[in-house]
C-alpha cells in the first residue's frame, strides 16, 4: 500500500510538471524562429554568381522564409518583377501561441525582459550583416576587381527595420525613445558603411524604407484602449524616427539610397477605404478603391485565439486579399504585393535600365 502511495505520489508530481513545463512553452515568452521546414537554420552562403541580385537585411516585415504569416513579402515581389537572385537575413520568431516577433536593429536596447526574448531566436542588423559579410567575402576572395565590380553594380541592398523597435518603444516616455531612436539610426548607417567598405567603394544601391505608424496596426487597439497619451506618444516617436532615419539617408555620401515611405504607403491605402466608403474620390485617384478594393483596413483577417496548455486556434477571414491586415502585426498578401510593386517603379528608372 505504501508502495502504491509513493508510485502514485510520482506519477502525480511527474504530470505536474509536465503541465507547467507546457505552459511554459505555450506562453507568450517563448518564441522559435520561424523557417522553412524543409530548412532548418542552416548557414548562409551567398551565391557565386548570378544576373541580378537582391540582399535584404530586416524583421518580420521582409522576411521571405515566414511565409506562413502573409504568403509573399513585398521583396519577393520586387524580385519577381526584374528577375532576381533574392538573398534574404531578415527574421521572425513565433511562439506556440501564434504571437511573432520580428528582428531589431539592435538587441542590446532593448530592455531586461526583451532582450532575453530576442537574444536567443532572432539575429538583429549588426548579426545578419556580420553572417552576410562573412559569407561575402568567401566569395570575393577568389574574384578579381573587375568581377567584384561587376558583382557591386547588380546587387540592390535593402534595410527594412523599425516595425519592431518602435513597438518595443510603446510605453516609454518620448525622451527615452528619442535616445533610442538615435543610436539605432546611427547603427543603420554603421552598417552601410561596412557594405561600402566590404567592396571598397562608395557607389552602392540601397533601398531604405522608413518605418510605418505602429498605431494603424490592429494589434495596437488595446494599448491605445488603455492609455490614450501612448497614442500620441507613439505617433510623435515614430515621425522622430522617419525624420532622422531620412536626413541620415540624405547625409550619407557612400551610394545612392532610394527611401521608401512606409508609413505614407499604408496611410494612402487606409485612406483610398475611408474615401471610397464615404462616397468621394480625389484628384489622386484615392477613393477609387478598385486593387485590390479593400473591404477591411483595420482588422487583421487571421484571428488568434487563447487555447489551453499548447494549442493555438486561429479563425481565419474569407478574403484575405481584401483585408490590408493579414494578423495583428503584419500585412496582407495584397498591400505586400502593391508594396512590392511600388517599390520597383521607384526604382526601375534609377538601377534597372
Amino acid at each position: 500500500m505504501r508502495l502504491f502511495n509513493r508510485l502514485y505520489a510520482l506519477c502525480a508530481l511527474a504530470l505536474c510538471s509536465i503541465l507547467i513545463s507546457s505552459l511554459f512553452l505555450a506562453s507568450q515568452h517563448y518564441y522559435r524562429r520561424v523557417v522553412p521546414a524543409h530548412s532548418p537554420a542552416v548557414e548562409f552562403d551567398a551565391a557565386n554568381t548570378f544576373d541580378r541580385r537582391l540582399v535584404v537585411f530586416g524583421d518580420s516585415w521582409s522576411d521571405n522564409n515566414a511565409g506562413e504569416i502573409q504568403g509573399s513579402v513585398w521583396t519577393d515581389w520586387l524580385c519577381s518583377l526584374y528577375e532576381c537572385h533574392h538573398e534574404n537575413l531578415a527574421q521572425t520568431a513565433k511562439s506556440l501561441r501564434g504571437n511573432y516577433i520580428g528582428s531589431v536593429v539592435d538587441n542590446s536596447e532593448l530592455s531586461g525582459p526583451m532582450l532575453n526574448l530576442y537574444k536567443s531566436p532572432l539575429a538583429d542588423f549588426k548579426t545578419q550583416m556580420s553572417q552576410w559579410t562573412a559569407a561575402e567575402t568567401l566569395v570575393l576572395q577568389s574574384l578579381s576587381d573587375d568581377e567584384t565590380s561587376s558583382r557591386l553594380n547588380n546587387t540592390i541592398v535593402v534595410v527594412s527595420f523599425g516595425v519592431w523597435d518602435l513597438w518595443n518603444m510603446v510605453g516609454k516616455s518620448y525622451e527615452e525613445s528619442t535616445g533610442l531612436i538615435d543610436h539605432s539610426i546611427q547603427v543603420i548607417m554603421d552598417q552601410l558603411n561596412v557594405l561600402s567598405h566590404l567592396w571598397g567603394a562608395n557607389d552602392l544601391n540601397v533601398i531604405l524604407t522608413l518605418t510605418p505608424d505602429v498605431t494603424f496596426l490592429p494589434a495596437f487597439k488595446p494599448t491605445a484602449d488603455e492609455r490614450v497619451s501612448r497614442h500620441k506618444d507613439t505617433v510623435k516617436t515614430t515621425e522622430y524616427w522617419n525624420s532622422k532615419l531620412r536626413e541620415a539617408a540624405e547625409q550619407w555620401d557612400q551610394g545612392e539610397i532610394y527611401l521608401f515611405d512606409t508609413n505614407a504607403f499604408l496611410a494612402d491605402q487606409i485612406r483610398d477605404w475611408q474615401l471610397f466608403a464615404a462616397g468621394v474620390e480625389e484628384a489622386n485617384g484615392l477613393g477609387r478603391n478598385q486593387d485590390p478594393g479593400w473591404e477591411n483596413v483595420e482588422d487583421a483577417c487571421v484571428q488568434s485565439g487563447q487555447q489551453w496548455v499548447m494549442v493555438s486556434k486561429e479563425k481565419q477571414c474569407s478574403k484575405p486579399d481584401r483585408y490590408l491586415f493579414w494578423n495583428e502585426m503584419h500585412l496582407g498578401p495584397s498591400a505586400h504585393r502593391l508594396m512590392g510593386t511600388e517599390v520597383f517603379h521607384g526604382i526601375e528608372e534609377k538601377w534597372l535600365k
